[in-house]
């Protein structure tokens, strides 16, 4: 019996900025459970780097981020998501451009906001955009006593057809109130990923 399991990504912000090295990159690539590595740099904060590593199952991800880490970085949060949702991630990450939207403080029904927001969006992709998904954070540094952590990535095919989009009537502005309530805080960011 074949049994599939959910993939987990997780990312871990470099600042100052720094791609990761070779060497870092293929001890890396020899733990259990790797599928890939991408690098990019904030469009926003060109000092910070983001290096998104994607792993077959939540408790391989875990593994990996917990210390020793084969590279220096500030944080590392693990993101679930359903086996679903695995190829969106591939089509969001692998986009020209990918908005990285992370709600901190979430409350539990949040989660159901970004679904139903993701869907819709989904369901009627605005111009320009290539994928859409979301995973919740899980292990530790997650925050969970201030309420989950939930990131969404959307693929674009730059940041300024993100920004050319946003007052258009579309599936993001119809349903964007999903998004603004029953967390704490949010942050955003554009950055353009390549496979390392």
């Amino acid at each position: 019996m074949v049994t599939t399991t959910s993939p987990a990504f997780v990312f871990q912000t470099l600042s100052p900025v720094q791609q990761p090295t070779a060497t870092v990159l293929d001890e890396i690539r020899r733990r259990e459970g790797f599928r890939r590595a991408l690098f990019g740099v904030k469009m926003e904060d060109p000092e910070t780097g983001v290096l998104c590593t994607e792993w077959s199952t939540p408790s391989a991800a875990l593994s990996y981020s917990h210390p020793p880490q084969p590279s220096t970085t500030a944080s590392a949060l693990v993101f679930t998501t359903a086996v679903a949702d695995a190829g969106e991630w591939h089509r969001a990450l692998s986009a020209p451009c990918t908005e990285v939207f992370t709600a901190y403080g979430a409350e539990e029904e949040f989660e159901g906001n970004v679904a139903r927001f993701v869907a819709e969006v989904r369901g009627r992709m605005p111009t320009g955009a290539e994928g859409a998904a979301f995973g919740v954070a899980t292990g530790d540094g997650t925050g969970k006593e201030e309420g989950g952590t939930v990131r969404m990535v959307i693929g674009w095919e730059s940041r300024e057809r993100h920004v050319e989009e946003k007052g258009k009537e579309d599936a993001i502005h119809q349903n964007i109130h999903e998004l603004r309530t029953l967390r704490r805080a949010v942050d955003l960011f554009h950055v353009a990923f390549k496979e390392v």
